[in-house]
């Protein structure tokens, strides 16, 4: 049913008429009729008269009159200043009731195709039945999420990555060229456009948004025919049900409004192999593409809401390190450097980083430095890696490098048991002499190794003279025949070490 406000709205816009009086906006109208002497009157149904039948209907009854005539009709009354023809204003108000009937019955049936769980792929192959025009969902990088079967056979436009379909670069630089982008960022509803690089295709174009940020886009092409209403309307509704379908994934909840957001989640999640291809997205979606790279994933340390992730906090941070890029992906906050010089992760570099993550009460895993933008999806692992280790080894930390984590983060990719048999047999042999003869030659190597191989460091830690410490180190080279001048055994010693910490 449509509300009379509705049917009223378009009366007066298509026959120049000016309604009279206030009448009931929200009553709902499900059909209309000419009243005549036979009229057995019904419930939510607009009844048209020239003034010359008497009205009487049943008390309470709740249904309509639209009439040019002087009348004192107990039934709820449109008074319009002029009367056009009865037969052509049915036929008007019967042709817009069918009209939203169908929009009704259509975009109930691509709701419930929604809800039964089926996804964007049956809504849209759905709705192509319904337009019979091929229609494409877009994510705000150009991405293709969803395509109908026509869509599929497009002859131009479509680039391919992985297993992913994008808009190619030309067809990218001409929507912002012709400045669609921006008329598709603005406007609520649906909008046909031809633009001077396809002037015999209409496209009509349609926002998704999400939280009020525009996450996407529908296109549906409709070649050489002009956009309808019917059209408009309901790719209006079909953008609406995307939105829907999007937000029962993390991926579009906490987005900020950056255009780039989801072409880095791609490239952290490796879907690329061409270094031109990611090249040229960046600059159609406006960042500069530079040749060195690293990469920090931020957690939070305890409960925030929502708008820990606004877009205040990721502007300031990405002010922070200009050129930067950054995501909310999987729970945390990953900061993509981009920069034309080489990246040195000095205290001076990271303090902007450090600051940050203190006051948002956050811990930061930094991968290495790097210049291969194709393996970007192995430096992010390693970020990850670099918080998850740096917080069970030191808890009280707030950055944590990957490049200290090394060992560790080959370790982790290691079995216990193969770690284990790893360890250096002096290193088993001192302890076990240590336990048996309550020596302590295990915390005298450690030290020494701990302390740059400094003996008078080595002696202070242990709160021992030199002259005992020597004496130590004398008695382990006479038990392990070795000399503790040896690079390469110290070297393994060190790692083995470095094992037995991460085993416990």
């Amino acid at each position: 049913m449509v509300r009379l406000s509705e049917i009223v709205q378009r009366v007066v816009e298509h026959f120049q008429v000016i309604v009279m009086d206030t009448y009931d906006t929200k009553l709902l109208i499900h059909r209309t009729e000419i009243l005549s002497a036979e009229t057995i009157y019904e419930e939510n149904v607009l009844y048209l008269s020239d003034g010359s039948i008497r009205i009487e209907p049943p008390a309470g009854m709740n249904c309509c009159l639209m009439t040019a005539a002087e009348t004192d009709a107990p039934i709820g009354l449109v008074h319009i200043t002029r009367q056009p023809p009865l037969s052509e204003l049915y036929g008007f108000i019967n042709e817009f009731l069918k009209f939203e009937a169908l929009i009704e019955t259509q975009s109930n049936q691509l709701y419930h195709t929604l809800y039964r769980g089926r996804g964007l792929k049956d809504v849209v192959t759905l709705a192509e039945q319904f337009f019979h025009y091929p229609i494409s969902v877009c994510d705000s990088s150009y991405n293709m999420i969803e395509t109908s079967p026509l869509m599929q056979h497009m002859s131009y436009g479509l680039q391919h990555s992985k297993s992913r379909i994008y808009l190619s670069d030309y067809e990218v630089d001409s929507l912002r060229r012709n400045q669609v982008v921006d008329q598709i960022y603005r406007s609520p509803k649906a909008f046909g456009v031809r633009t001077v690089d396809h002037p015999d295709n209409q496209w009509i174009f349609c926002g998704i948004r999400i939280q009020n940020v525009m996450t996407g886009y529908v296109a549906v092409c409709m070649g050489d025919t002009d956009a309808t209403e019917y059209i408009l309307r309901m790719t209006t509704i079909l953008a609406d049900i995307c939105a829907i379908e999007m937000q029962k994934h993390d991926f579009f909840i906490t987005r900020t409004g950056m255009k780039y957001e989801n072409f880095l989640i791609d490239l952290l999640e490796g879907r690329f192999t061409d270094v031109n291809m990611i090249s040229a997205r960046l600059e159609l979606l406006d960042r500069k593409f530079h040749k060195f790279f690293c990469l920090i994933v931020l957690s939070c340390t305890e409960p925030h809401d929502s708008d820990l992730f606004n877009k205040r906090q990721m502007t300031a941070l990405r002010a922070a390190y200009p050129n930067s890029m950054s995501v909310v992906y999987k729970d945390a906050v990953v900061l993509f450097l981009n920069q034309k010089e080489p990246i040195n992760l000095s205290p001076e570099f990271t303090k902007k980083l450090l600051e940050f993550s203190s006051l948002n009460h956050m811990k930061a895993g930094i991968s290495q430095p790097f210049v291969d933008i194709l393996k970007i999806n192995a430096y992010y692992i390693q970020a990850v890696n670099a918080l998850e280790l740096g917080e069970r080894a030191h808890p009280r930390d707030t950055l944590y490098f990957a490049t200290k984590l090394l060992p560790q983060y080959l370790f982790r990719n290691s079995s216990e048991t193969g770690l284990s048999v790893g360890i250096h047999y002096h290193i088993r042999h001192l302890q076990g002499y240590d336990g048996e003869f309550h020596t302590e030659f295990i915390p005298t190597l450690r030290a020494y190794l701990d302390n740059d191989r400094n003996a008078t460091k080595a002696a202070a830690a242990l709160h021992i003279h030199r002259s005992t410490f020597f004496y130590r180190i004398k008695k382990i080279e006479e038990l392990l025949d070795i000399t503790i001048t040896d690079s390469r055994l110290l070297f393994l010693y060190e790692l083995s070490f470095l094992i037995w910490d991460y085993l416990c």
